[in-house]
């Protein structure tokens, strides 16, 4: 089923794999040609009754070693066209299906594992499908010319050099069972592999400062050793299957010597048929050889095949409906009617019966303690996530009912956990936008309080800012991503604690950056500091995932609820300070 399913990917190029079949029969037929010219040669032109055959039989079979070359080429191009393409196709594929998936999908896998079935997992597959489906097709085609070959010249000795076949299939599939369950979890620790290494880099300077690097070296150790121990299992398989194969056609070999032997002595046959014969099963025995180690690369690679389609299976939790329609403009409001939260294999509820509106043009804090759901709660308006139960509305529409791209092209979104890309500051604020100019990328970041800090980069706005922005400060990659949203100029705007973790400067510069960036838009704000907040038009508290007060700043205080309770809690530490 699983092989079935890889051969489904050669379908799209079977022009070009029909070509290399026909190069693969060729290369067979001038195999086999090469071995029957042997006979003529020994019995006619060395013992003189055909000398014209001394001149004839050299030059047919320089013909024949020409052909054979180009047919190689043909089929070894074709088919290693076919592996890339394969490769190319696949991991397209994956990555098309992980960028789809939601953020639901991403929150309980790791990031280095789904690396290593990009990568190594896809090249095995490769192998599987291009590679070993070649050595398949070439030799079997071989060995049909090969047994036409010895069975035209002496089919009593064509069948003792073919008894010892059915023996030779039994390596072949006990060695394929065990080469599939080693590769497989070599494959798996090659996934923890590259987790554990993406894990210490993306946070070397906590590992630095615990001084936790023996530590980490230590667990990479466990787990490279592990691997070499799965990667020994193949080798071990691989290098049993040649002597194994070798000694069951040295059988096969010894009895055509010990039965043609006799029938030559006893002049039943020429030397020369004998001679060729056996040149005939050796090459007969070659790619019968081969195929055992074909068998191994096929079990590598539906080991692969297993962990890539475990992926590609996993079903997309967030789709646009059939019937879904396109959002043109925003104009009325966001409303939250009756909305529950659960997330994939947790029993706990993260956001119950949660109700308010916003309506366009007006500023809506969120507040609560951490963990109240207020993330959660920002992700569902552009379908990050989906509700468990209730509705989402954007302009009365369900958000379900409406296509992502859509909705999202009406929202901008700046987050705490600022993402960047290793790329040009320009690029990045111009990320998602088509054929924005150098004057207007500028003017943006003027207004994102950006263009001062840029100027003094070593490359100003054609600076590459390193992985997830390494360069740059936290204030000055939260002012790109102020810059990025700005640039977008989209009607919905959702701050995701945009002003925490900033110094008093940093925060000064960013803060105004935002006042730029919320005017005339509809804005939901999540704030950690809650004086940022004050003229927000209204403020829903929600605490365990419920709302519990709504209100102005003024009216919450008055209340003396948890919001005047965080309130006064953080007023009080900024005292202490």
């Amino acid at each position: 089923m699983i092989y079935r399913r890889l051969l489904s990917f050669l379908m799209p190029y079977r022009a070009r794999l029909a070509l290399a079949m026909v190069c693969m029969v060729i290369l067979a037929a001038t195999t086999a040609g090469v071995a029957w010219l042997l006979q003529p040669a020994l019995d006619h032109a060395l013992s003189g009754t055909r000398p014209e055959y001394i001149y004839m039989i050299p030059a047919a079979v320089v013909g024949l070693y020409l052909i054979k070359g180009f047919a190689y080429y043909g089929q070894a191009y074709m088919m290693g066209w076919i592996g890339q393409r394969i490769i190319f196709d696949l991991r397209n594929l994956i990555y098309q299906h992980l960028t789809a998936q939601s953020l639901g999908f991403f929150s309980h896998r790791k990031t280095g594992e789904l690396l290593a079935r990009i990568s190594y997992d896809v090249t095995l597959v490769q192998a599987a499908v291009s590679t070993a489906v070649t050595a398949l097709m070439r030799d079997s085609m071989s060995i049909v010319f090969l047994l036409a070959v010895i069975f035209y010249q002496d089919w009593m000795l064509a069948i003792i050099a073919t008894l010892v076949f059915p023996v030779i299939v039994y390596p072949i599939i006990r060695f394929g069972k065990r080469m599939r369950s080693a590769t497989y979890d070599g494959q798996v620790a090659m996934g923890e592999m590259s987790s554990l290494v993406e894990e210490s880099i993306g946070g070397i300077r906590v590992v630095k400062a615990f001084g936790m690097e023996d530590y980490e070296r230590g667990r990479f150790e466990l787990l490279t050793k592990r691997f070499m121990g799965h990667q020994m299992r193949v080798l071990r398989v691989n290098a049993l299957s040649f002597p194994i194969m070798e000694l069951v056609a040295g059988f096969g070999i010894a009895g055509v010597l010990l039965y043609g032997g006799l029938r030559v002595m006893q002049g039943e046959a020429t030397a020369g048929t004998l001679i060729s014969f056996l040149a005939a099963v050796i090459m007969l025995y070659e790619p019968v050889k081969r195929l055992s180690g074909a068998n191994n690369q096929i079990q590598q690679g539906l080991a692969a095949a297993e962990r890539v389609f475990a992926v590609l299976d996993e079903p997309i939790a967030i789709m646009d409906d059939a019937k879904a329609h396109h959002l043109s403009a925003f104009k009325d409001g966001i409303s939250f009617e009756h909305v529950c939260l659960r997330y994939p294999g947790m029993n706990r509820t993260v956001l119950n019966n949660i109700n308010f509106n916003v309506a366009a043009g007006e500023v809506v804090a969120l507040v609560g303690r951490s963990g109240a759901g207020k993330s959660s709660l920002v992700n569902l308006i552009p379908r990050f996530l989906d509700a468990s139960e209730g509705k989402v509305r954007v302009d009365g529409h369900d958000v379900r009912m409406l296509s992502q791209a859509s909705l999202r092209q009406h929202m901008a979104l700046v987050t705490q956990d600022i993402i960047l890309f290793n790329d040009t500051v320009a690029n990045n604020i111009a990320y998602g936008q088509k054929n924005v100019s150098e004057e207007h990328v500028h003017a943006i970041a003027k207004a994102a309080n950006a263009h001062e800090f840029i100027m003094q980069l070593p490359e100003g706005y054609d600076t590459r800012v390193g992985e997830r922005g390494v360069i740059l400060s936290g204030g000055q990659r939260q002012r790109l991503s102020l810059a990025r949203a700005l640039l977008k100029d989209a009607p919905i705007l959702i701050l995701d604690e945009a002003t925490s973790s900033l110094d008093t400067e940093s925060e000064r510069l960013v803060q105004q950056a935002i006042e730029r960036l919320m005017k005339g838009r509809t804005v939901i704000v999540i704030a950690h500091r809650l004086s940022t907040i004050r003229h927000a038009h209204r403020i829903v508290v929600l605490d365990q995932g419920e709302i519990c007060e709504h209100g102005s700043h003024k009216q919450l205080l008055a209340k003396g609820g948890l919001y005047a309770d965080l309130y006064a809690m953080q007023f009080a530490s900024l005292h202490e300070d």
